[in-house]
């Protein structure tokens, strides 16, 4: 089983998706331990910009790396797949829902919440002020609405490239978590 979770900045998806590894029993994939298995396989060099969510030149890339006119960020979605595949694993962003949207034991989660419940929750959880938690959510939600587009040609956080969207600010983290092992559980049932 994949959980895919795709979340706007400050709205608790790590949290939420910690809570669902440790109740499912999961593997839990963030940008931290795909860039570990990268470098375990050697490619995290090769695959840094797709990590920091940096898009590339296509064309000088490909001419670079001599794969012709493929997109370079085509071969960081593979091998985001790669490490994953065949385990029971959660996601956390990397354009996963993409990923995996053919796939048929995926659920594909966009979490998401007010700007004030997330200024509110990066001040808290980081200790910074509301202007530098402001400012941080514009930054990460700009970067990775652009990124998404980048590299799959689809919206960040359109609802019709998800299965779920939750409002983690009306319901908290673990409601959030207990509200998609319901629909995991509804899906298996139908």
């Amino acid at each position: 089983m994949i959980i895919t979770i795709a979340r706007q900045c400050g709205c608790g998806g790590h949290e939420v998706a910690r809570i669902l590894a440790n109740k499912l029993g999961m593997e839990l994939f963030d940008k931290k331990k795909l860039l570990e298995e990268a470098k375990q396989l050697g490619q995290a060099e090769e695959h840094s910009n797709f990590f920091n969510e940096v898009p590339i030149n296509s064309l000088l890339y490909g001419i670079a790396m001599g794969f012709g006119n493929t997109k370079p960020m085509d071969r960081s979605l593979k091998l985001v797949k790669a490490i994953t595949e065949n385990k029971d694993a959660i996601i956390i962003g990397r354009c996963a829902n993409i990923i995996y949207k053919d796939s048929k034991d995926v659920t594909s989660v966009y979490l998401f919440a007010d700007k004030e419940f997330r200024i509110k929750h990066l001040m808290e959880r980081d200790g910074i002020s509301e202007k530098e938690a402001e400012k941080y959510i514009k930054e990460v939600d700009e970067k990775r609405t652009s990124f998404h587009k980048y590299c799959t040609d689809t919206v960040w956080g359109d609802a019709k490239e998800y299965q779920l969207c939750l409002d983690t600010g009306k319901i908290g983290f673990e409601k959030t978590a207990e509200f998609i092992m319901n629909y995991i559980n509804a899906k298996k049932e139908s």
